[in-house]
């Protein structure tokens, strides 16, 4: 392994003898945050692909880390490190226009839905909605899981994450995302609102919320995957709101 990323540390410019101490450093910290992101990932995504592009973002980050800079290479290496294995998740998004389609009609259902009912629905309204059989209904919600797993990692600069610094519009237009968001979440069912308590929150695995709640982990999934259907439709009528308030 050491070989390899001394041929590779060269390929982008590492020839200083210190650099190959900064691999070595960073191999360990390519390791923590692939099983770490793995974690929360579906079963089928292979923690080896993602030290591989960790090992990626390590080489890059030895190649153009200045220790005169004052920053502490760990830090630095993180950041670009977990950088690189979330690009590396984003290109393997071989479903997305499919994805973004049947996310779009389960979105509209249940938008409708609600509009009608004056509550939300419940499972098997939304799969008559959509003319599915339940179980067939169960099993899109699963595949949907996909898409709110990756998409909560964000759009990773990694050159700027933690920076300390955020400009105030940038701090404001956070905070008011936080803020919306955690309204849309509010107006969830109690069931979804503690699946993503423990999700997002309390960083639990499907299996391990699936004990807490007595429900298999593939219902957690199902949960997880129509939890972002039903923001996008909450978050999409707030919009809707502001924009008409704003032309009025």
């Amino acid at each position: 392994m050491m070989n390899g990323a001394r041929t590779a540390a060269a390929t982008y410019g590492a020839t200083n003898v210190d650099r190959e101490e900064l691999i070595r450093r960073g191999l360990p910290l390519v390791r923590r945050q692939a099983f770490r992101i793995a974690r929360r990932l579906p079963p089928s995504v292979e923690v080896d692909d993602l030290i591989g592009a960790g090992n990626e973002g390590l080489l890059k980050a030895v190649a153009s880390f200045d220790p005169t800079a004052g920053a502490r290479f760990e830090s630095y290496a993180a950041r670009r490190v977990r950088g690189a294995i979330l690009d590396e998740l984003r290109s393997w998004d071989a479903v997305t226009r499919h994805g973004r389609r049947r996310m779009l009609e389960v979105t509209k259902a249940i938008a409708a839905l609600r509009e009608s009912l004056g509550r939300e629905p419940d499972d098997q309204e939304i799969a008559d909605a959509l003319e599915m059989e339940l179980p067939q209904y169960q099993r899109l919600a699963m595949e949907l899981a996909r898409g709110p797993m990756l998409g909560r990692l964000g759009q990773v600069d990694p050159d700027h994450v933690d920076s300390g610094f955020d400009d105030p519009a940038a701090q404001y237009a956070k905070a008011e995302l936080s803020r919306r968001l955690t309204d849309a979440i509010g107006q969830l069912p109690e069931r979804t609102q503690q699946v993503l308590a423990l999700y997002y929150q309390e960083e639990c695995t499907q299996a391990e919320i699936g004990l807490v709640l007595g429900v298999s982990e593939s219902r957690v999934c199902q949960i997880l995957g129509e939890a972002a259907a039903r923001l996008r439709s909450i978050l999409g009528r707030q919009e809707g709101l502001r924009t008409n308030r704003a032309r009025t």
